[in-house]
């Protein structure tokens, strides 16, 4: 059984999959914190399906970029899973994610998340989810020198980059805005299949896929 986790962003997602098929998803608007969310809805999770935590074999996270806060909390708790269970952990892009929903759809997509600071996380994909730009952190007329024409365009950050788009003339395909579902990972790591083992180095150096540095702290820079 795995557990697949996304707190990159204001809501955040869990999903558990076994043999071969997604037994639960749920997403979760974050009314608190997610460090006060996430495990009781992990807990949840697991009782409804009739697991324990040992039944733990691997964990999928979306690792960014999104949320500074969102984020570290979504690896320490994949950290403490795995750490404990001598599990393997895989992390995947947020952006990645975002743009799954049209995977194989015969066009582009670029997949935005709202960086804040009138900013955006950025990516564009062929349809086969392998990049073509980025990921990038970019203001969102900066992104209008990539070959956008005819893109799907999905994410958070869509309503940021659709006036610049539609004042150049550049055509584009909006998808609707949803909230992630983290049993997307599970479609992921089937596209890009690898060998998963417990590797304690390679999870103790692992760090969030921020893109840029925290608000506060260029803020604290720009002073």
């Amino acid at each position: 059984m795995k557990l697949a986790l996304d707190t990159s962003q204001n809501s955040g997602s869990i999903a558990l999959w076994d043999s071969g098929r997604v037994l639960y998803s749920a997403c979760f608007d974050i009314s608190v914190t997610h460090s006060e969310t996430l495990m009781p809805q992990v807990d949840a999770a697991l009782k409804f399906c009739g697991f324990q935590p040992a039944d733990i074999s691997a964990v999928y996270l979306a690792n960014g970029p999104g949320s500074f806060t969102g984020l570290r909390i979504g690896l320490a708790t994949a950290k403490g899973i795995v750490f404990g269970l001598k599990i393997p952990l895989r992390a995947f892009s947020t952006l990645q994610l975002e743009a799954l929903c049209r995977y194989r759809c015969g066009r582009k997509v670029l997949a935005v998340v709202d960086a804040k600071m009138r900013e955006v996380y950025a990516a564009l994909y062929d349809e086969e989810l392998n990049v073509l730009e980025g990921p990038a952190v970019l203001a969102p007329e900066e992104l209008l020198n990539w070959d956008l024409s005819w893109a799907y365009l999905t994410g958070s950050g869509s309503k940021l980059l659709k006036p610049s788009l539609e004042e150049r003339g550049i055509p584009f395909v909006p998808v609707p805005e949803a909230p992630l579902d983290a049993s997307g990972l599970f479609t992921l790591a089937a596209i890009f299949p690898r060998e998963e083992n417990y590797d304690f180095q390679q999870l103790a150096s692992l760090e969030p896929f921020y893109l840029r540095e925290s608000t506060a702290q260029v803020r604290r820079q720009g002073n």
